[in-house]
This record gives C-alpha cells, structure tokens and sequence, in this order.
C-alpha cells in the first residue's frame, strides 16, 4: 500500500513538472504569439486533464511555445502546500513570457462560461503586463453557436436509450450575470432537445435542487450523473457521487432506489469540446 501511494505521488508531480515548468525556448520561435493555456486547476488526479488537452494543443498547433496558467488562489496554495509544486497565476506566466522575448501572447481560457473567473483572473490579469499584447481566446459557452456546438459534442456521450434513463449534468456555476445567463441558456437548449437530460449547478442556476426534482418527475429507473466541467476533480468525487448526505447521489437515492452510474472523466477528454477551445484558440491567434 505504501510503494503504492509512492508511485501514485511520484506520477503526480512527474505530470506536474511536465505541465508546470517553463521549456526551453529552442523549441520555437518567440517570432510566433506565445500560447497560454489558462485553467482554474485542480489538486486532484483529475490534473491528467490537462496534460490531455496539452498535447491536442501541440498537435493542432505545433511550434509553439505553450505554457499554463492556474486561475484559483486555492488550487494554486493547495498543490503547492501538499505537492510542493508551484503552479503560476496568469501574470506571473505572462512576465516570464516578455521576460523570455515574447511580444504577443494567445490566452485561451478552459473555463466553462465567461462568468467571474474569465472577466476577473483573465481578461483584467492580461492587462497588467505592459508592452505585451495579449488576445483572448474565450471560454467554451460564450454565443449562441457555441451553446449549440456543445450539445451536438456532449449528446454523444448520452445513453442511446432515454426513455428510462435520465442524465443529469453538473456544472459548477456562475455567481456573474453572464456566466449564469450562459447557464440557463444551455438548460433552455438542453430541454428543448431532450426530455430527461438535466443541468444543475453546485452554485447559482439552473440549481441542484430544481434538475434532482426534474429526475423524480421523469421517474426513470437508471440516472447517469455526468460532470459539465472540463476536469472531474472534486465536486465529482465528492459533491456528485460522494456517499455523504448531501452528494448529488445521496439524494437522488432518497427519492427512489435509482441504478446510479457516474462518469468520472471531465469535458476535456471530449474530442468535440477540445475542438471548440482550439477553434477559439485559433481565432485569438487569427487576432494578431
């Protein structure tokens, strides 16, 4: 159990100092916009995510220099305190960027909607390194054709059958005006398209409570608890499928004896979602 445990640590900070650290240069051209990849991390395994979504960056843009960017002050004290690894914010990337001889730099957010993370920690933040131009790449819910482009991506991953299946997806949430209206306007799409597939938010709407009593009316015999999230770190193990009273699974069970499945792999392991943050990626660098 203990060599176990070891191997499980030695993965992780192996993964980390893959993901984390600044590369030498040699590998492009700082001729070329520089391309940050900027995340609200995790301290959980689920931090594979990343290394995923890095190498479909590369291999649809490769030459370029790619470095990360960790939005959460938590995420960041927490890997650091328990991993001993350091995770930049996006500032800190992007001084070290201009620093290295870059001048133009993409930013692509891997956030869910252009809710408070996106208007705070990236477009603010990527103004606060001078003589850098910075574009933005935007988040993966940000237009009416985005919204649309995501279900056809995340419809395959649905049961075939849904007349005794229901799916509940769960999103974090957005305590912004925007980022909750980009909710609500997906759960209205969402409906509008399937009978029982369900959107609830940890925090803000469409909420938990209103899809777990969604489920109870549609009366399935199988729900599928499924993340809307681009990383299945701890709201999943925990608020989603945890065994404590108040999970998503907890409750659920207290209204009927359901057959419970839960999907532990986030959006970025979806190829159509990869695609839409790498056409929004593209259009940054079509900025320049």
């Amino acid at each position: 159990m203990v060599r176990q445990l070891r191997l499980g640590w030695l993965f992780w900070a192996l993964l980390l100092a893959m993901i984390s650290a600044p590369w030498g240069l040699n590998a492009a051209s700082t001729t070329k916009p520089a391309i940050v990849l900027a995340a609200f991390g995790t301290s959980t395994a689920a931090f594979d995510t990343y290394h995923h979504f890095e190498q479909k960056v590369k291999a649809r843009f490769p030459d370029y220099e790619i470095r990360w960017a960790f939005t959460s002050h938590k995420v960041r004290h927490k890997v650091a305190q328990e991993k001993g690894q350091k995770l930049n914010d996006l500032p800190t990337t992007l001084i070290e960027l201009k620093e290295a001889g870059y001048t133009r730099v993409a930013v692509q957010s891997l956030h869910i909607v252009p809710g408070e993370e996106w208007e705070k920690k990236i477009v603010a933040e990527s103004r606060k390194v001078p003589g850098l131009k910075v574009a933005l790449g935007k988040p993966l819910l940000s237009s009416k054709e985005d919204q649309e482009l995501v279900l056809k991506a995340v419809a395959l991953t649905f049961p075939k059958d849904l007349k005794d299946t229901a799916v509940v997806l769960m999103a974090h949430g957005s305590p912004a005006p925007e980022g909750e209206a980009a909710y609500l306007a997906f759960d209205r799409l969402l409906r509008s398209h399937y009978q029982n597939i369900f959107l609830g938010c940890v925090e803000g709407k469409p909420t938990k409570q209103e899809a777990l009593e969604a489920v109870k009316k549609a009366n399935p015999a199988t729900v599928v608890l499924m993340p809307f999230m681009f990383v299945a770190g701890e709201h999943v193990a925990k608020d989603m499928l945890g065994d404590e009273a108040d999970s998503w699974k907890s409750e659920l069970l207290k209204q009927k004896a359901y057959s419970i499945q839960g999907i532990t792999k986030g959006l970025g392991y979806q190829e159509g979602i990869v695609n839409i943050y790498l056409d929004h990626l593209a259009q940054a660098l079509k900025d320049f």
